[in-house]
């Protein structure tokens, strides 16, 4: 997995203004450095990020708009309830961020992490990912629907009650998460690397009764 590519220098600027002018000269936004701030209204407009730092910042929107998000981090960011409908992620790195309920559509994902993230009911549809990580998130009652992947990596994450609809999991480990309750289509347990005791969750799946 690539990490982030970040400048050492970045510029503080205060968010607002940044999107303000970068919609106004139709540019990106490139190499800066935000702090405790929100995302204003972007009003259905598709805007790029590059090489940029979030710090405490919180993230609303109404999911008319399309974000591009490029080598950038995101730490200890609200996200709670975005939605990222169409939007595409590149080397991005998610950490300590709260995103319960967030929602990412049609959205292409390459070289994303997510570590130490809140991520109660969010939902994954429609995607095409290569090389992604989720590291310690807890992903409680979350789903993921048509999730075609590439090297996707669980790791000690709390699973517990997901859902996951069309998406093929052979090859995946899930032996340091807790699964208690997901719901997986039996065609797609086939290859699914788990524990002996996940495999007694599981099986109920198959309808099977275990005694003794």
């Amino acid at each position: 997995m690539l990490p982030p590519k970040l400048p050492e220098n970045l510029r503080e600027e205060t968010l607002e203004e940044a999107v303000r002018e970068a919609l106004e000269q139709g540019t990106d936004v490139e190499q800066c450095h935000f702090y405790g701030e929100d995302l204003p209204d972007l009003a259905g407009e598709t805007l790029e990020f590059s090489g940029c730092c979030f710090e405490k910042c919180v993230f609303r929107s109404s999911g008319s708009e399309r974000l591009i998000l490029v080598d950038c981090v995101l730490d200890k960011c609200d996200l709670s309830g975005m939605r990222f409908e169409k939007s595409t992620f590149q080397r991005v790195n998610f950490r300590g961020c709260r995103m319960t309920g967030v929602h990412i559509s049609e959205s292409p994902m390459m070289n994303v992490s997510f570590e130490n993230c809140l991520m109660d009911l969010s939902n994954f549809a429609e995607i095409k990912a290569q090389h992604i990580l989720f590291s310690e998130c807890v992903m409680k009652e979350s789903s993921f629907f048509r999730f075609r992947w590439q090297d996707w990596v669980l790791r000690s994450c709390n699973l517990k009650g997901i859902e996951i609809h069309e998406t093929p999991l052979k090859g995946m480990d899930v032996t340091s998460c807790e699964i208690d309750g997901m719901m997986i289509e039996l065609p797609a347990v086939r290859g699914l690397k788990v524990t002996r005791e996940q495999a007694m969750q599981l099986s109920a799946l198959m309808g099977l009764v275990i005694q003794g």
